[in-house]
């Protein structure tokens, strides 16, 4: 089964504030924004003059990321049961969840309404570990790369931090 992955803005705007938007065009399977979505980075981000919003735009302008709107009966269906939640993240979770997709999401309010309506998970980290595990990166450039996504304002705890590096380590480990 073909992997197929649904970016909400936070991923979007880390990963390209970073440096790793390419990491996105390696990713392995489809990958898609919702609407919500792309007009917070694109749209807003072009109007606030953002530099991550060009990325963005470049991948969808490329057909790298294609932008496609949930069932909004399944988007309604959410919304009424978990209002705590942005309209973008809604739309993410609702078109994963339709989809059979992975929703790659950082917010931890917008993981846990993921998991309860059945949707697998990844944040920004997900990308990255991704890469590393299929040999696109080094290790080096994992380390670098979380590094990088906490310089653009990702938020992580240093608990979480440290399991990453673990992680890029074990990855880089196994694939010699």
């Amino acid at each position: 089964m073909k992997l197929r992955f649904v970016f909400d803005a936070s991923p979007l705007i880390h990963l390209a504030r970073a440096g790793h938007g390419p990491l996105i065009v390696k990713l392995e399977g489809e990958k898609y924004t919702v609407p919500a979505v792309f007009d917070e980075v694109v749209s807003k981000g072009k109007e606030m003059d953002y530099p991550d919003a060009a990325g963005t735009a470049s991948l969808v302008d490329e057909g790298i990321l294609k932008v496609k709107a949930p069932r909004k009966k399944m988007a309604d269906a959410i919304l009424r049961v978990h209002k705590d939640i942005h309209a973008g993240e809604i739309e993410v979770i609702a078109l994963a969840k339709g989809m059979s997709a992975i929703a790659v999401i950082d917010d931890r309010v917008a993981r846990t309404v993921a998991k309860i309506e059945g949707v697998r998970v990844e944040g920004s980290y997900g990308v990255v570990l991704r890469a590393a595990a299929r040999g696109l990166i080094s290790g080096e450039e994992g380390e670098r790369a979380l590094r990088g996504l906490v310089a653009s304002g990702w938020r992580c705890d240093a608990e979480l931090y440290a399991a990453l590096l673990e992680s890029i380590r074990e990855i880089v480990e196994r694939r010699t």
